[in-house]
């Protein structure tokens, strides 16, 4: 059975048990018990991470809301853009040296959106990863136009998480994303 590694955040700790029940039978879902943070965090984190979970055959992973944030109030990105980029990179490339998969299928999640402003931050921290996807091989998974025209719905209370309904609709939208990858179709971008 093909193995799937999913890393990221708290979002990603909220569908992927979702997720590993409609891909049961298709491949087996596993994860760091720990969120993964912002970008360099699961950047650092790879070498601790990887030699306790199943050698992947696809990673996905995403980061952002941490790289984006200003928890300092300084007035600028916890991660600025040009350092995020960089570290985008370099997780993709780590990933593929560490597991010895010159080849490893990646596939990156866009940041989902909230329900505090304007959303100019996440569109440039997309953009990003599109950026990173395109030039290292890897496929998007576009959660942020999965979450965005229901945020409503899909955005709970503390306007950061997604509710009952977005877990369901991100485990289903990344399942349909992944599946085809899963048995052997590199299609490119999803």
């Amino acid at each position: 059975m093909k193995q799937v590694l999913l890393l990221g955040d708290s979002i990603r700790m909220q569908y992927q048990k979702p997720l590993g029940e409609k891909l049961a039978g298709v491949a087996e879902i596993s994860g760091p018990e720990e969120n993964g943070r912002w970008s360099g965090y699961t950047l650092n984190s790879l070498r601790f991470w990887l030699p306790q979970l199943p050698s992947p055959d696809l990673v996905q992973w995403n980061c952002g809301l941490w790289d984006m944030g200003d928890d300092y109030r300084e007035g600028r990105h916890f991660y600025p853009p040009d350092l995020y980029e960089e570290t985008c990179r370099r997780i993709c490339r780590i990933l593929r040296k560490f597991t010895g998969k010159p080849d490893l299928q990646i596939v990156i999640a866009t940041t989902t959106p909230t329900l505090h402003g304007d959303h100019a931050d996440i569109r440039l921290y997309n953009s990003i990863l599109e950026k990173v996807a395109a030039e290292e091989s890897a496929v998007i998974n576009d959660l942020y136009s999965v979450v965005s025209p229901a945020r409503a719905q899909m955005i709970g209370e503390d306007r950061i998480h997604l509710t009952p309904a977005g877990i369901e609709a991100v485990a289903s939208h990344t399942a349909a994303v992944l599946r085809p990858l899963l048995s052997g179709a590199r299609d490119g971008q999803q």
